[in-house]
């Protein structure tokens, strides 16, 4: 493993910043913890980078192994490939890579989708899986945009329409317009230009266009699609601990779909962490750190 340098002059770090090598990427994380304890992988999602969960790991029990890895092409890492199948692959890569067995999962946003399908297609490395705010069922997969919100349907057509390539890699409207309605309180431009730096120009805001055409919506894209209603078919009836924290007013994963999941799969816990909207990471780490650690505690008796 290889020590990065900062990633930006004056940034609260949890932890150097440190990468991996594997057969197809270069992928970095934060680390902190005790190497013997449990892991525990954070996965960040759309269009953070790792720097997300900078104030949720010094929080946790620092007996455990706590990691958090950036998505390819996010953050620091580099590869090829940006779509949910692809992190996928390579989120297996990086755990294989490092080491790690009877992971439990924290997953946030699309990290969460792209943690379902790899927590599917390799069960025996998963201990445990939570999520919030996630791309999880019955959110996605989608069978058709007409029945989701009419702003999100929208907003995902555009991203597969012939101005994507204007509004995501020209305007970047996923930082400049969306990223900023994901936190009560706006976010310290210090942080802003952290989420931003992996994305100084329109060729290297591909990740942000692949990602927003890979979820799966109206059977497309196909792989994705069938590996996502594979993965949910696992994800009802394994009987691995699932954990899904909401905050209110939320806006992916509110209360009644984390209910909804407690009723259709199997040793689920849910528990509010109060109030926060979509990076809840950014609107209350204590309490996100406090409702995972009170979870991970009860898994050990």
């Amino acid at each position: 493993m290889t020590a990065l340098p900062a990633v930006a002059q004056g940034l609260d770090l949890p932890a150097p910043l440190q990468s991996a090598e594997t057969q197809r990427a270069t992928i970095s994380y934060y680390e902190t913890g005790d190497p013997a304890g449990r892991p525990v992988l954070f996965v960040h999602g759309l269009p953070f980078s790792s720097y997300i969960w900078r104030n949720v790991l010094p929080e946790m029990n620092q007996n455990q192994r706590l990691i958090a890895v950036d998505l390819i092409g996010f953050g620091d890492s580099t590869g090829n490939g940006y779509g949910v199948q692809d992190q996928a692959d390579h989120l297996a890569d990086f755990i294989d890579v490092m080491g790690l067995s009877d992971v439990t999962l924290m997953a946030h946003d699309w990290g969460a989708g792209i943690s379902l399908v790899y927590a599917a297609q390799n069960p025996d490395d998963v201990a445990a899986f939570a999520f919030m705010e996630g791309s999880m069922p019955p959110v996605y997969p989608r069978p058709a945009y007409d029945q989701m919100p009419e702003r999100i349907a929208g907003m995902f057509k555009s991203m597969r329409d012939e101005n994507a390539e204007e509004n995501v890699l020209e305007a970047n409207i996923w930082q400049e317009v969306i990223m900023p309605t994901m936190t009560g309180d706006p976010l310290p431009d210090p942080v802003v230009a952290e989420y931003k730096r992996p994305f100084p120009t329109p060729e290297s805001r591909q990740p942000l266009l692949d990602m927003s055409r890979s979820l799966p919506i109206g059977g497309e894209p196909a792989a994705v699609s069938q590996a996502y209603s594979a993965a949910v078919e696992w994800w009802t009836k394994t009987e691995i601990p699932k954990l899904v924290l909401y905050a209110e007013p939320g806006r992916l994963f509110k209360q009644d779909m984390a209910e909804w999941t407690q009723a259709n799969a199997v040793n689920v816990t849910i528990a509010s962490i109060g109030p926060g909207h979509h990076a809840l990471q950014e609107d209350a780490p204590q309490a996100v750190a406090d409702g995972l650690q009170t979870w991970l505690d009860t898994l050990e008796n």
